[in-house]
């Protein structure tokens, strides 16, 4: 049996965000460079036998340079919301139907294509300049060090600008928002060897010879890491994976490419083979969970995060209401609508603080029952289990308290950053671990028609 992958280290350093209440959310693609290249000039010092980095990067991201790789608009992020007016005509005038038809990437202000909509009417200086360049961060870090303007299938699919079916820039998306094809980074597979300047080598102190593969996204490669288990027969693990952090997405991997008619939940592709990745991602997650924790009064009594969980947990259940709507960053899937604001429905005279509490951590995990299902619906896959990763899955009872809100199965899979498995699956191929470890949660029956 060959010898599984090992997580041996990790190196990290944090972004820095620029936001208002206009709805920006940039970073400076030039910091984020000086803060790249200061890791890998790290990680070749404690590993000077490294000679290939594998990319994986967050989609959705946009800035523009002129010829000469000098910045003329910061990255825009996937949480950049000042295209919403944008994203909004196009769903009325019913031009997103057809635009997501073609792309697979739903419209809304994260994406890269209601993006440049939009700086077609902020930012008139950065088109009718064929030299100007829209890239994601990761293709503008690639051409710094290596001179290639470059982007993986994987990461231009979503950028709203691919035709899907095709696998290419799609002429009718580029001419919506007065771009060219020569603007975009040329297409690449995730797998291609790109050598890094020998100036970048000699002052980073790179091994000589040393490579960039350009990778994938991170969420398609936490799903591939699916198939680092496939040949173990006497393990079933969900192709449907819940993340659950700060955020949340539901995501399976496919080798058949379903768009959604609905335009409710996306698809990109995954790699080369191509896999693809079929799912929505949801603004209101952890980060709501955190805001009950600070303003209802659970951190003022000096109670901890878990504590507040065991406590609303032991709270009694009520059919009755109140009911939590959670937008409190309006929402992505299923609605894609940035305008959405939380609130709450059902409060009544005898309603509690404590009542209140236990409906905003159900009304969280009722919004992502909804994208489950449209994932389920999408695939027509007939398998009601979710594989699950995220801290708060750990606690037993929790995680028995979110499969009965759910009513379906959880799997808890714990150990190494499945995104870097992913990574090995995607260069070496799928058997590369001995065995898997992961515990089953099944919804209690009562629970599950009472929620």
């Amino acid at each position: 049996m060959e010898t599984p992958y090992q997580l041996l280290d990790t190196m990290e350093t944090r972004n820095i965000i620029s936001q208002d209440d206009s709805g920006k959310h940039e970073s400076d693609p030039t910091v984020v460079f000086n803060q790249f290249t200061e890791l890998l000039s790290q990680m070749q010092a404690k590993y000077p036998e490294v000679k290939h980095l594998i990319f994986s990067s967050q989609m959705h991201a946009l800035l523009a340079t002129d010829s000469n790789g000098e910045v003329l608009q910061k990255t825009m992020t996937w949480a950049d919301l000042r295209a919403k007016d944008i994203g909004y005509e196009m769903q009325i005038s019913g031009q997103a139907k057809e635009f997501f038809a073609l792309s697979g990437t739903p419209i809304h202000a994260m994406n890269p294509f209601v993006k440049l909509a939009y700086l077609n009417q902020s930012r008139p200086d950065l088109f009718g300049d064929p030299s100007i360049q829209f890239m994601d961060i990761k293709a503008y870090i690639i051409r710094r060090l290596t001179g290639e303007y470059v982007i993986d299938y994987a990461t231009a699919s979503s950028m709203g600008l691919m035709d899907l079916a095709n696998h290419k820039w799609s002429k009718k998306l580029l001419n919506h928002v007065n771009i060219q094809k020569k603007q975009l980074a040329k297409l690449v597979s995730s797998r291609q060897k790109i050598p890094v300047k020998a100036e970048f080598i000699q002052s980073l102190q790179l091994a000589k010879g040393f490579q960039i593969l350009p990778g994938s996204t991170d969420g398609a490669l936490a799903n591939l890491s699916n198939l680092a288990y496939a040949s173990q027969e006497d393990q079933s693990l969900s192709p449907f994976v819940l993340s659950f952090g700060t955020s949340a997405a539901v995501r399976t991997l496919s080798d058949q490419l379903s768009i959604n008619e609905s335009g409710q939940v996306f698809s990109y592709i995954a790699d080369d083979k191509p896999h693809y990745i079929i799912g929505g991602p949801v603004n209101n997650a952890g980060n709501v969970l955190e805001w009950l924790y600070q303003h209802f009064g659970f951190m003022e009594k000096g109670q901890s995060f878990e504590d507040m969980l065991q406590i609303i947990l032991a709270h009694d259940f009520s059919a009755s209401g109140p009911y939590f709507l959670p937008f409190l960053n309006g929402e992505r899937a299923p609605y894609w609508n940035a305008y959405l604001q939380a609130e709450f429905k059902g409060v009544q005279g005898h309603t509690s603080q404590l009542d209140m509490a236990k409906a905003v951590f159900e009304g969280v995990f009722f919004e992502i029952r909804q994208v489950i299902d449209l994932v389920f619906e999408t695939t027509h896959l007939n398998q009601k289990i979710v594989q699950v990763n995220g801290k708060i899955f750990a606690d037993p009872k929790i995680g028995q308290w979110i499969a009965n809100i759910l009513g379906i199965t959880l799997q808890y899979v714990s150990g190494d950053d499945a995104s870097l498995v992913g990574a090995g699956v995607l260069v070496e191929g799928a058997r590369l671990r001995e065995s898997l470890s992961f515990s089953t949660i099944e919804p209690d029956k009562k629970s599950r028609e009472k929620y």
